[in-house]
């Protein structure tokens, strides 16, 4: 089997993180919660939201959280769950969001491919071969998904794209590589 296709293969096994989670975004007028002192971040057990992020920006505009949920949570009362869940961490003006976006990555073909759609093993994302060049040095995985610490978080990717980066240097004639030696030497 061509090394191409063996690749193209691990690409549609291999779940990612993403997979089993619903990412949740909630956009008001202004970040209300600031006004007691909160970040508009939080950890939580008691709503659908296990994880919220404060995204707004510097003058409090655009203002809202986004948070993630088990994929399995999604429901018919799923939304009512999340902004009562806004209002208990955030207020009661986090109760009523101008807009709510629920996007249920469980449900996207690429993002979980079916024979791993109900994966939730965190230690089977990604895949080792994906930290190594593919085809003979001519493809570099750069993603928080190849990362070897902190897969499928933001963390992730910046050293993900730095290993990338220092083995593209390394097998680039005339460039310095991870070692520190240049690799026409």
């Amino acid at each position: 089997m061509p090394a191409w296709r063996e690749l193209v293969r691990l690409a549609r096994a291999t779940p990612v993180w993403m997979g089993a989670v619903a990412k949740v975004v909630a956009q008001y007028p202004s970040a209300s919660w600031r006004d007691a002192g909160l970040a508009g971040a939080a950890v939580s057990r008691l709503g659908p939201l296990q994880e919220i992020h404060g995204m707004s920006g510097p003058d409090g505009r655009p203002a809202g959280p986004f948070g993630f949920a088990h994929a399995g949570a999604v429901g018919p009362d799923f939304e009512e769950a999340v902004t009562a869940q806004l209002a208990q961490c955030f207020g009661p003006a986090a109760a009523t969001p101008d807009i709510l976006r629920v996007r249920n990555r469980s449900t996207e073909r690429w993002t979980v491919p079916s024979p791993v759609r109900r994966l939730a093993d965190y230690s089977l994302f990604g895949h080792p071969r994906y930290q190594q060049p593919a085809l003979d040095g001519r493809l570099h995985w750069a993603s928080t998904g190849t990362a070897t610490a902190h897969a499928g978080h933001i963390e992730g990717a910046p050293a993900s794209a730095e290993r990338a980066a220092h083995d593209v240097l390394a097998t680039t004639p005339g460039t310095t590589g991870r070692r520190g030696v240049s690799a026409t030497s």
